[in-house]
């Protein structure tokens, strides 16, 4: 996973997605390695695939071990999250997109600093992505 944050606004890009119970989740976008693929090639795969852009200033931000239920069945993903920049700074401007490969499942926004809802996935990247300073 990728956290962008918009420079004029600090506004997080993240995807918008539902639940088995219909309930909205915000997630940083990114996705599953592949066999043979550093996590950091991952980000980069994935950007491309899913919304056309590349990443610059890519930086290892923490590893979340998450736990958790998805339609009643339990789930345990480690996910790499790392901090990077859209490469072309007018995408910082485009107010929402779709995922390529996802069927209309989610939208891409961004989320506003400082929103408690809905929740933000995985469980600790809040705190990963809080501004510094």
């Amino acid at each position: 996973m990728v956290l962008i944050r918009r420079p004029r606004d600090g506004a997080l890009l993240v995807s918008e997605e539902a639940n088995p119970a219909a309930e909205l989740f915000h997630r940083p976008l990114g996705g599953h390695v592949e066999f043979g693929e550093y996590a950091v090639d991952t980000v980069h795969r994935e950007f491309r695939e899913e919304i056309g852009q590349e990443l610059t200033a890519v930086r290892l931000a923490g590893v979340l071990e998450n736990i958790f239920q998805w339609g009643g069945t339990p789930q345990h993903e480690i996910v790499f999250i790392f901090t990077a920049a859209l490469a072309d700074e007018a995408a910082d401007e485009i107010p929402e997109q779709t995922i390529a490969d996802d069927r209309g499942r989610a939208r891409v926004i961004w989320r506003p600093p400082g929103a408690a809802s809905p929740p933000l996935y995985p469980v600790g990247v809040a705190d990963l992505a809080a501004p510094s300073g």
